[in-house]
């Protein structure tokens, strides 16, 4: 009956620990893979860098398209640091990045909404 009783409390804590596993990138990686990224690559080899960039939005323009790829990393952190994609029980925390692409070409990545708040007189004066 104990050995029954230990199995049990393994395949919980087990379970429990897979419930708390990583969804994002790990920081270290996702910087490593950065270095090889640049203003003015074009997203086919951004998607060969980071294949699990996810698709945020796209606007079609005049002269082009502006899309909009999201990629998140996470790391541990022993004290809260006002993320609020902070996982309490386990410490670990995620960063969103936004990777803007103009034409297939990357012009500008950050936190999500770094954008200007007026990005349609950006665009249409650059395009010019």
């Amino acid at each position: 009956m104990k050995e029954l009783f230990r199995a049990v409390a393994v395949t919980i804590v087990i379970s429990a620990l897979a419930g708390c596993a990583s969804g994002g990138l790990d920081r270290d990686e996702y910087y490593e893979r950065l270095r090889g990224i640049s203003l003015g690559v074009e997203k086919n080899d951004f998607l060969q860098t980071f294949p699990e960039a996810i698709p945020r939005g796209a606007r079609q323009y005049p002269n082009g398209t502006v899309e909009v790829m999201e990629l998140s990393y996470e790391y541990y952190a022993f004290m809260p640091t006002g993320n609020t994609n902070r996982n309490e029980i386990t410490g670990m925390e995620a960063q969103l990045q936004w990777f803007y692409f103009y034409n297939d070409t990357l012009i500008q990545y950050g936190n999500p909404n770094d954008w200007p708040q007026n990005p349609d007189i950006i665009i249409e004066s650059r395009a010019r």
